[in-house]
């Protein structure tokens, strides 16, 4: 980016604007102008070192006098080129040669201010797409510390695409003389009146909710067609918003609440652009689908100001001269409020300047009739155009944005490979061609790619499988989601997501697969049952008993005595669950307790499991000493297998 801030040839008497042809800091040569404003005019121009169109925005000579206004120009297009947000209109350059200038992307699409100027106005969902992207570039410039000042229909601009770009970010400031920066800084009347905030209009400190009342104004008037507050003079189209909340016609629908809180004239309850946007995202789902915006073409990239208003200025106060001045001239009147100067009085004319009066006439009526041939030469010619570039853009934008330029739109249809469905694929002419009003366009507009079946053999086959026939189907495998399921075995597929019974080619078919049955439980509480009660129990479970026998002598034969796991434990769906019966108690050999004293031998056969024990020959009396008596002899004798319940008889005598 070039910084040509060097005082170049003046602008011509009168700081008339440059004319077509005029080349601008050595690279851009001025074309045919594309839209005026109280600031300047803006050309199509050619960017020659770069090969390129450019929109070239030339601000009136007269601020090129002005050193202090070169340097906040400077500093101005310096913050605002730093803005990177796609609905912010992109600077390339800027400079100073004769006239101070901005170099921009050039916008096909026009202005919102030259939509409402031909006379259509936008339906409230249209309104909403056009609202948020404003949201979006208005908020990333407030979090920079930068206030647009002038949000208004002309600063709306659309490229072909019909995707907003915000213009003129930081030319109030420049204009007016602000040299804050501050988020809260700055002060007094900047920008179009007509689209002032309450603290505008008095002149208070302005934070980026002053942006989002202008929006609000914005709003009402493209679904409307009417802008509130605009009376006849501009000292009485900023009082009438004082203390007032901006009018909200039911017009704009779902859109209402959102506007009306944007429009208040209280700034403490009003919403920044963030939270304006999540208003707006709110209702975005109970509105219809917008329209493509009837876009009308570069025509009017930056409307004039309206009668009795201009487009900047910078008092610190909002004031009224009175309703006697207001009545002979109500521009002149109220230029306090908006920076202007009062007309001069006439001074007396001396006659040595006669002559250079009718030098002045006999020049004038040359050059009225220079234009008259002009214009009667160019009378008979047909008028042309270039026909956009619209490869790769979607069908229905290319097809209204053609028709509003008043061309004639034939559509045919191709299945490609790698497009999307409404892409338009070629256009006959090209884009770059010159076509009368009225000819047609070809557009070839894509089918998207080839469609294929989706398979009707995918639930109940394994991933892996499905795989394989998605792939030999010509698609492919998306997003697998895993589901418990009772009725499908783990692994295997539940369903098939997609609802088409045939897709693009190439698509991804997203998968739902069993994650098996949820988890059981073994159930507590299955000892001591009968075994065909427990078997029954786990079948129902879905869990798989297998059965075992072993001896227990606690739990009566053809009993169950245990379960593995143990109940209360978490097992998959078909595990296997062991059964184990009670054979009863096990014979076992009696032990050899001759010889031993008594308390040995109970605790021997207390060891081996015989519980009932009869002992004979003790002393009478409860104080015997059962160590000093002997065994002597035992019934059954020793190595005899008995069951644990056989009563065994011991004989003992004095040790």
């Amino acid at each position: 980016m070039t910084d040509g801030f060097t005082d170049g040839a003046p602008a011509g008497p009168g700081g008339a604007m440059p004319a077509p042809g005029r080349m601008l800091g050595g690279r851009y040569r001025l074309g045919g102008v594309i839209g005026t404003g109280g600031s300047g005019t803006v050309y199509l121009a050619d960017d020659l070192s770069l090969g390129r169109q450019v929109a070239v925005k030339v601000l009136h000579s007269s601020l090129v006098g002005d050193q202090a206004f070169v340097e906040r120009f400077r500093a101005e297009a310096r913050l605002v080129a730093s803005l990177a947000d796609p609905h912010v209109v992109a600077i390339y350059d800027w400079g100073v040669d004769g006239q101070a200038y901005l170099v921009t992307e050039y916008l096909g699409g026009g202005s919102l201010r030259s939509i409402l100027s031909s006379g259509r106005t936008l339906t409230p969902s249209q309104m909403l797409m056009v609202a948020l992207e404003a949201c979006r570039a208005l908020d990333h410039a407030h979090r920079q510390g930068i206030i647009h000042r002038d949000v208004k229909p002309a600063n709306l601009l659309f490229g072909q695409d019909a995707r907003l770009r915000i213009a003129d970010f930081g030319l109030a400031d420049a204009l007016t003389g602000s040299a804050s920066r501050e988020l809260f800084g700055g002060g007094g009347v900047i920008g179009t009146a007509r689209y002032a905030s309450p603290e505008q209009a008095q002149g208070h400190p302005l934070d980026g909710r002053s942006d989002v009342y202008a929006l609000a104004l914005c709003m009402v008037e493209a679904v409307t067609g009417h802008l509130p507050f605009v009376a006849d003079t501009i000292a009485d189209t900023l009082a009438a918003r004082v203390g007032q909340n901006v009018p909200i016609p039911e017009a704009l629908g779902p859109l209402v609440p959102a506007v009306a809180s944007a429009g208040t004239a209280d700034v403490e309850n009003r919403p920044s652009a963030r939270e304006l946007g999540r208003l707006l995202l709110d209702v975005a789902g109970r509105m219809s689908r917008p329209e493509p915006l009837p876009l009308v073409g570069p025509g009017e990239v930056g409307a004039a100001p309206m009668p009795g208003e201009a487009e900047h200025g910078a008092p610190s106060v909002f004031t009224d001269p009175g309703p006697a001045t207001r009545a002979h001239s109500p521009i002149q009147a109220h230029s306090p409020v908006l920076g202007q100067t009062p007309a001069r009085a006439a001074s007396p004319v001396r006659p040595r300047r006669r002559r250079w009066r009718g030098a002045l006439l006999v020049a004038t009526l040359l050059v009225g009739a220079v234009v008259g041939v002009s214009v009667l030469l160019s009378a008979g010619r047909t008028t042309t155009r270039a026909v956009p570039a619209l490869v790769n853009t979607s069908g229905d934008s290319a097809r209204s944005l053609l028709t509003e330029l008043g061309w004639l739109v034939e559509e045919r249809y191709d299945r490609r490979d790698d497009t999307l469905e409404g892409q338009v694929l070629s256009m006959q002419p090209a884009g770059g061609a010159r076509l009368e009003a009225g000819e047609t366009v070809v557009l070839v507009v894509s089918l998207g790619p080839a469609r294929m079946p989706v398979p009707d053999d995918l639930v109940g086959v394994s991933l892996e499988e499905a795989g394989r026939r998605l792939d030999d189907a010509g698609l492919t495998l998306g997003t697998v989601s895993t589901q418990k399921d009772e009725a499908t075995a783990a692994g295997l597929v539940i369903s098939v997501t997609t609802i088409d019974e045939t897709v693009p080619q190439g698509s991804a078919i997203d998968l739902l697969v069993s994650g098996g049955p949820l988890p059981r439980v073994v159930p507590e509480g299955l000892v001591g049952l009968m075994p065909a009660d427990v078997v029954a129990e786990l079948i129902t479970l879905r869990l798989a008993p297998t059965m075992g026998e072993e001896y227990d002598e606690w739990v009566a034969a053809g009993r169950v005595a245990r379960v593995e796991p143990v109940g209360g434990t978490r097992i998959e769906v078909d595990d296997d669950v062991r059964v184990v019966v009670s054979l009863g108690a096990e014979p076992r050999a009696v032990p050899s307790m001759e010889g031993l004293s008594l308390a040995a031998a109970e605790s021997r056969l207390a060891a081996s499991g015989f519980r009932s024990v009869v002992v004979e020959g003790l002393p009478d009396g409860d104080d015997v000493d059962r160590a000093l008596q002997v065994v002597v002899s035992q019934t059954p004798s020793a190595g005899r297998r008995e069951m644990p319940s056989t009563t065994v008889t011991l004989v003992v005598s004095p040790a």
